[in-house]
């Protein structure tokens, strides 16, 4: 008789895989060369298994005293009489998933904030821009506004709540356009705008070299701060420059 492919030592080696594979402490997801050398010992255990019964979904007769690893030796037979799994008890098939249950809270804890963090960072971008502020309408006091001084044939102006120390106002033409004029407290023009429906009316002031500094609002040269208007709400949108650049 030929002699057995597993050696003595080679069955007590393969019942301490079997044991890291399937037992309560199982760890050999964690170590590849272990697994491997599983998968080498099985494949001898099972050239070592006697011939199983021919007869289907019967069990082939093996040595029924259990092994270190726990329980009889059991062959399945699949529907052409061949042997369905290899030699060696039967594993428990929660072994294999109760790896996760022995992975620490921490690990938990970490993977979802390092989930959140990235969609933190993700997200951003994709929302929309806000406006820096909304100016709301107040009531004209005194004298309003004369369009005309600005070369806009409009009437009826409509004044916001300031911006720092300019004066926003809004009116509309006889051709049904809506204009803005962006003026400084003492009535210097800084900047005018008009667009018809459906168009919102928008009104750019551009920094530059030399203009006459804005109380309260210092931006780099080449900055645009711009006015749009929304139904009755004037929206404020500043876009800033690179300092020196």
């Amino acid at each position: 008789m030929d002699a057995p492919a597993l050696s003595a030592e080679r069955q007590q080696e393969l019942d301490e895989l079997r044991s890291r594979a399937y037992g309560p402490d199982a760890d050999i997801d964690r170590d590849a060369d272990a697994l491997a050398r599983l998968i080498e010992l099985e494949e001898l255990a099972r050239l070592d298994a006697p011939e199983p019964v021919a007869e289907t979904g019967r069990s082939a007769p093996t040595d029924t005293s259990a092994s270190s690893a726990g329980g009889p030796t059991v062959v399945i037979l699949d529907g052409e009489g061949d042997p369905v799994n290899s030699a060696g008890p039967v594993p428990d098939p929660e072994a294999r998933r109760r790896w996760w249950r022995r992975v620490p809270l921490w690990a938990y804890i970490a993977g979802t904030l390092t989930i959140g963090l990235a969609v933190g960072f993700a997200v951003p971008p994709l929302l929309p821009p806000h406006p820096a502020t909304t100016l709301q309408q107040v009531p004209v006091a005194g004298a309003p506004l004369d369009f005309q001084m600005y070369g806009i044939p409009a009437s009826s102006p409509v004044r916001y709540e300031p911006f720092h120390d300019l004066q926003v106002w809004s009116a509309q033409t006889e051709n049904g356009s809506t204009c803005i004029v962006v003026t400084t407290d003492t009535g210097e023009w800084t900047g005018a705008g008009c667009a018809p429906e459906p168009l919102d009316a928008m009104a750019d002031v551009t920094f530059f070299a030399g203009m006459r500094p804005i109380d309260g609002l210092e931006l780099p040269e080449g900055s645009v701060l711009r006015f749009l208007l929304r139904g009755d709400v004037m929206e404020v949108w500043i876009a800033e420059t690179l300092e020196g650049a």
